[in-house]
């Protein structure tokens, strides 16, 4: 290799290293702290998962009680702390990309560094953002088989309008405090050169990790998944559904009030007349208190308590049974 090539593949491997965190921070969206608002760093830490504390519910206290009764015998007072805890297991993540030496000669450095940054960050950004949804949906990282399996039983969320058939795009609402997420490794690159081929070839990884934390937290609202459906559509009924049962459960809003909920463009289009009415009659909110710049690019509007996230990550056209 001459020097030049060295000096040029070593500029290289700068440019694509050092702009793609900065490409996926901007492409991802579900590890934002407005989202999930439990959220932990584990760069340098020992070991592959966590454990997260979860302290168990209490309910109305006891009274009328009368003077010198034992308060502890009394009905409803007993309000032990048991905490319970849920396991956040890391994945790791990764994307492969080559560039020959006629594409960096012809192409000019900066044109193939971002071009190679931009679709390595985006490729496991989109891996990311995957992996929040499905287990937002039943707590592994493989979506459901079919819509009817999220009855509220054991790590399934409930799907509240679950007498659609056909094919369905499944949208989450949550509560900011439904979900867990940690980092292990930061993206990172390495690169070698593939002298065979002529070519140079990078991998870029990173290691992270989604957990349910009360499942109770999270509702789903499914919808057709074609572009333009004329029937078995989501409506805003039944994301208002899911609203009163997040609220029935005390599952915390944001602090402007509001849950969100990730809808895909085919769902988009079914609820536009709705949305687009109620945001003109009102605001979206304080879009730089809303946190990075990926959120507020997402967010298409809001309507019955929910501000509603564009995103074509959520689990899609999966059969109602």
């Amino acid at each position: 290799m001459s020097t030049n090539s060295a000096n040029l593949l070593n500029k290289l491997f700068e440019e694509v290293s050092g702009d793609l965190i900065a490409h996926y921070d901007n492409s991802v969206l579900m590890p934002s702290s407005e989202l999930i608002s439990n959220s932990y760093n584990l760069v340098g830490a020992v070991g592959n998962s966590m454990r997260i504390p979860v302290t168990n519910a209490w309910a109305t206290g006891a009274s009328g009680i009368g003077e010198s009764v034992d308060i502890a015998g009394a009905t409803g007072a007993v309000q032990d702390f048991n905490p319970t805890a849920v396991d956040l297991p890391v994945g790791k993540r990764g994307a492969f990309s080559y560039v020959t030496a006629e594409a960096l000669e012809d192409g000019g450095l900066s044109t193939v560094s971002n071009a190679v940054s931009t679709r390595l960050a985006r490729s496991i950004a989109q891996s990311t953002d995957q992996s929040a949804f499905k287990y937002m949906l039943n707590n592994t990282d493989v979506a459901p088989a079919t819509a009817d399996l999220l009855d509220g039983a054991d790590s399934n969320v409930e799907l509240v309008n679950n007498t659609l058939t056909g094919n369905l795009d499944i949208c989450p609402v949550f509560s900011p405090e439904a979900m867990a997420y940690c980092v292990k490794r930061q993206p990172e690159l390495k690169m070698w050169e593939d002298v065979k081929f002529d070519q140079t070839s990078m991998v870029a990884t990173m290691r992270n990790g989604f957990a349910q934390i009360q499942r109770d937290f999270i509702k789903a609202v499914g919808g057709n998944t074609a572009v333009g459906a004329t029937a078995q559509k989501a409506t805003l009924a039944a994301f208002a559904e899911a609203v009163a049962k997040l609220r029935s459960e005390n599952a915390p809003t944001d602090a402007a009030g509001f849950y969100f909920a990730a809808i895909s463009p085919a769902i988009e289009l079914q609820l536009v007349d709705q949305l687009t009415h109620i945001a003109n009659g009102g605001t979206v909110g304080s879009l730089s208190s809303t946190g990075d710049r990926v959120l507020m690019d997402s967010l298409v509007g809001q309507a019955v308590g929910i501000r509603y996230l564009r995103s074509n990550n959520i689990v899609k056209g999966i059969a109602a049974s």
